[in-house]
């Protein structure tokens, strides 16, 4: 695997976890169980506590009965993390903030990571090479509207109002 132009990557997982039975059919939103995202450079892989919220009471799948959620419901009751194989991995010089997208740009989660909600297998999406991130701040207009975080550029947002320019990227 080649750090960072991994598209497609779809490691084998310690459980079979469905982003489609979780997010497509319970509607459970991404920040629910990813609590980083907003706030931090990483998004953050659910650790077996955020898990345990719903299958405390939830002991049974669809698709793979009590097996798989019985791996979620050991490593609770052991307190031995799920060994979740990392899937996005981007090199060491490259600085990547997720709050930066997420909180201040207002980027929603399948910009980058695809169509999650239909993944019964999660994978890497896009090739995350710099050309592909590029091409996206070249095209992605800058959020002005209620975000605080840009409110400082009264130059920019007084050009937009007068028609000087018609977007920011």
């Amino acid at each position: 695997k080649m750090v960072g132009l991994s598209q497609n990557y779809a490691p084998v997982q310690p459980i079979k976890f469905s982003h489609r039975i979780h997010v497509k059919e319970n509607e459970i939103n991404c920040l629910f169980c990813h609590n980083g995202p907003e706030y931090s450079r990483e998004s953050g892989i659910p650790t077996t506590n955020v898990c345990m919220i719903c299958h405390n009471k939830i002991k049974s799948g669809q698709h793979t009965g009590e097996f798989e959620i019985s791996k979620i419901r050991k490593s609770f009751e052991e307190k031995k993390p799920i060994a979740w194989t990392k899937i996005h991995n981007l090199p060491d010089h490259v600085f990547f903030s997720h709050a930066e997208h997420v909180s201040n740009g207002k980027i929603d989660c399948r910009k980058c990571h695809g169509p999650v909600e239909d993944m019964d297998v999660t994978y890497q999406y896009a090739s995350l090479s710099m050309g592909w991130c590029v091409q996206c701040h070249r095209q992605t207009e800058v959020q002005f509207r209620e975000n605080i975080f840009y409110s400082g550029h009264i130059d920019l947002i007084n050009d937009l109002k007068s028609g000087k320019i018609n977007k920011v990227t």
